[in-house]
C-alpha cells in the first residue's frame, strides 16, 4: 500500500513519515515515543489519526540549539535584521 503522507504536499504524516523525519526506523520511533511525548512531542490528531507535519517541524525547530545567522530580532514593537552576523 502506498503511503500518500510521504508526499511533500500532504499536510499530515503517518508514523512512517514521522520516523523518517526524525531519522529513525518506525520500530525505534515506537520505542522512543513515550519519551518524545514527555518532551512535548505532538501526538497524532485524534480525528485524522495522523501527525500534523507543521507541528512536528515546529517541535524540531524549538529543540534547535543554534539560531540561523541574520535572524530577525524583536525589540519591543520594532523588528530588525541583525546585519552583524550576515
Amino acid at each position: 500500500m502506498t503511503d500518500h503522507t510521504l508526499h511533500h504536499t500532504s499536510a499530515c504524516g503517518s508514523t512512517k513519515w514521522v520516523a523518517a523525519t526524525l531519522g529513525m526506523s518506525v520500530r525505534t520511533f515506537y520505542d522512543k515515543r513515550a519519551n518524545l511525548e514527555a518532551e512535548r512531542f505532538p501526538k497524532p490528531d485524534p480525528i485524522l489519526r495522523l501527525y500534523i507535519k507543521a507541528d512536528v517541524r515546529a517541535w524540531i525547530e524549538i529543540r534547535r540549539r543554534i539560531e540561523d545567522p541574520g535572524k530577525v530580532e524583536v525589540h519591543g514593537s520594532q523588528e530588525r535584521i541583525n546585519f552583524d552576523v550576515l
